[in-house]
């Protein structure tokens, strides 16, 4: 398999996953508080786990191709797809959900207006994938570091 294709199929694999996770505990924390508010628990549950998904995922990808490169790449795909999930897909189930309508509609009408403007959600959103995807290739470039830095020592061969 080639080299660009290992990476994307990594990214998104682990991209997905790591999405998946950020998304479960996002709607934990909103049927557990009742409020669409994301807690600081959970970010720092969701951060957590994408360190964790992201960092091995780069590991694996350091072993095989001894370099941290991959990593990089594949961390900054993980991380943008990551925080897609979790922002998109997490706002449009929460739209359809009871406590979400509840939280639109306590707005005031400028403030449902604001949170209605697609010019300034396509803003918002491209800032934190673009933070999510820097934040996600340095996640991948450390786990491959790590590895490749601080292996253990190998077996000589017989």
């Amino acid at each position: 398999m080639s080299r660009v294709a290992l990476v994307l199929r990594e990214g998104l694999v682990f991209g997905l996953i790591a999405g998946a996770f950020a998304l479960v505990v996002r709607l934990v924390a909103v049927f557990a508080t009742n409020d669409v508010t994301p807690t600081p628990l959970s970010d720092f549950v969701t951060s957590a786990l994408g360190l964790l998904i992201v960092g091995s995922a780069a590991r694996k990808l350091a072993e095989s191709t001894h370099e941290t490169t991959p990593g990089l790449q594949m961390g900054a795909i993980a991380g943008g797809l990551s925080e897609l999930m979790r922002t998109v897909v997490a706002a449009i189930i929460l739209s359809y959900l009871p406590i979400g309508q509840a939280a639109f509609n306590r707005l005031s009408p400028a403030d449902q207006r604001a949170a209605s403007d697609t010019g300034t959600l396509v803003l918002n959103l491209s800032l934190h994938l673009a933070l999510a995807i820097i934040f996600g290739a340095l996640i991948g470039w450390l786990g491959a570091w790590s590895l490749l830095r601080f292996r253990p020592p190998r077996e000589p061969k017989a």
